[in-house]
């Protein structure tokens, strides 16, 4: 029986629609101004939930309905109140591909998994552009990363308390990788590896002092977790989105010290929860990918190159039976489902992100935002699609790690695409600023504010 199905015997349809309308109708009666945060948050929950087998019930319903929880995102966002941006031509592809999507798996053997799956990320997709319509502003920005990171936060206690309760059924048997609640390792790795850049930047830029060692404890439990993973994929990524924390962290010796003792503190706990690891996987090269990836480009794309699954009933929508593996990449999956009419609109925009998020780097210290935010952000734009070269996340509408993905890639398109227009200062405004940048990029002190609201936040 197909998973999809057995899931729905559990979680009869009607319960499942009840249970959303119910939801919707909640999440409707929640202050407007609180709507955003807290769908934001329920999503790294929701779907780290829904990961985790061993959790029964909960965990079934979690996986069918997640679908729900980027809708409440992207309708949190249509109704937030305030002005809105107006995004580049070029964003709309995203919602465009998601619906053509539809087509390509409608005939395959395992269509109801595929076109639930279809309808997640057309929901990831659309939550992903109405979010970024609101953001005018930094402080707008930062109700986005407020609004993860502490969903994360959240999150990280689901293993955390598998390891603490259950730590003799929290591991690979054999192996010693982490795998809480039946989570495959290099799943609930993706868990980590958003954390940690997200939590950490919390940690410094909160105005709460005793928040901070708090929040660093988390980033420590973080890194520990993922280590016991052994996962590196996982540690690729962390080391990536690393890199800018390692540059900040240098210019301030004192949170570089007072990070230094908490991290380890926190790692050591964890790790010493353990009683096997698998940290020799860290330094082994070892894969198989080469040799599916060159199965899948002789023997599968050679005879469906242009449109992959399009009107094909004879296969599966994520493993081909000629190969009889899933091919473990992000781009290579795109190749197998919609051929060169899916690859290429998705790699124009994957190209464009990344050559906008390296323009809004370069322009980092002028747009009205704090550089240090941009630069972990690009940088974990970066990671992520370094990281879909070696498996399906980036683009699998099941995980936080490719909701943010997209809010990345909009979020950069859009600003990439403003610096081109006007001056930079105005791209991202900070409302909390006392002074205005002018026409050459320095503070403008005879502005008033004035003058500083109207123009910027009514002129959207």
């Amino acid at each position: 029986m197909d998973r999809i199905e057995l899931y729905l015997d559990i979680v009869p349809i009607p319960i499942l629609l009840a249970g959303v309308a119910a939801a919707i109708v909640v999440y409707l009666a929640v202050p407007a101004r609180y709507r955003l945060v807290i769908a934001l948050s329920i999503v790294p929950i929701w779907l780290t939930i829904g990961r985790l087998p061993d959790l029964g019930i909960i965990s079934q319903a979690a996986k069918v309905s997640s679908a729900m929880v980027f809708f409440l995102v992207g309708l949190g966002a249509f109704l937030h109140p305030g002005p809105r941006r107006q995004l580049p031509t070029l964003v709309w592809l995203y919602l465009i591909m998601a619906c053509v999507m539809f087509l390509y798996v409608f005939q395959v053997q395992d269509r109801m998994l595929a076109m639930i799956l279809r309808l997640q990320w057309l929901m990831v997709v659309f939550a992903a552009i109405m979010l970024i319509r609101t953001v005018v502003t930094f402080q707008d920005l930062q109700r986005i990363i407020n609004g993860l990171a502490f969903g994360c936060f959240l999150a990280l206690l689901l293993p955390l308390s598998g390891l603490i309760l259950f730590p003799g059924e929290a591991f690979l048997r054999g192996a010693g990788r982490f795998q809480p609640y039946g989570v495959n390792s290099n799943q609930i790795g993706m868990l980590f590896a958003l954390s940690i850049p997200l939590l950490y930047y919390k940690a410094i830029s909160t105005r709460a002092v005793s928040l901070k060692p708090v929040i660093l404890g988390a980033v420590g439990l973080s890194l520990g977790m993922a280590l016991l993973t052994g996962s590196r994929q996982t540690l690729l990524a962390i080391l990536m989105v690393g890199i800018p924390i390692v540059f900040k962290l240098s210019r301030r010796p004192v949170i570089t010290l007072v990070a230094l003792a908490v991290g380890f503190g926190a790692i050591t706990y964890v790790v010493g929860l353990a009683e096997n690891t698998a940290f020799e996987r860290f330094t082994e090269l070892e894969t198989n990918r080469f040799e599916v990836w060159g199965a899948y480009t002789r023997d599968v794309y050679s005879q469906r190159p242009l449109f992959g699954l399009l009107g094909v009933n004879s296969e599966m929508a994520f493993r081909s039976s000629v190969v009889g593996a899933h091919p473990h990449s992000a781009y290579f999956n795109l190749m197998y489902m919609g051929g060169l009419s899916l690859f290429v609109p998705m790699m124009i925009l994957l190209f464009t992100s990344l050559s906008c998020a390296f323009r809004t780097w370069r322009m980092r210290n002028f747009i009205g935002a704090d550089p240090f935010l941009i630069s972990i952000l690009g940088m974990l734009l970066v990671a992520m699609y370094t990281q879909g070269i070696f498996n399906q996340v980036v683009y699998w509408p099941t995980y936080t790690w490719s909701m943010v993905h997209v809010i990345l890639s909009v979020f950069f398109i859009s600003i990439g695409t403003d610096l081109k227009q006007q001056d930079p200062a105005w791209v991202i405004p900070d409302l909390e600023a006392e002074e205005v940048w002018d026409d050459e990029g320095e503070w403008d002190d005879e502005t008033t504010w004035d003058e500083y609201d109207e123009t910027v936040v009514q002129g959207y």
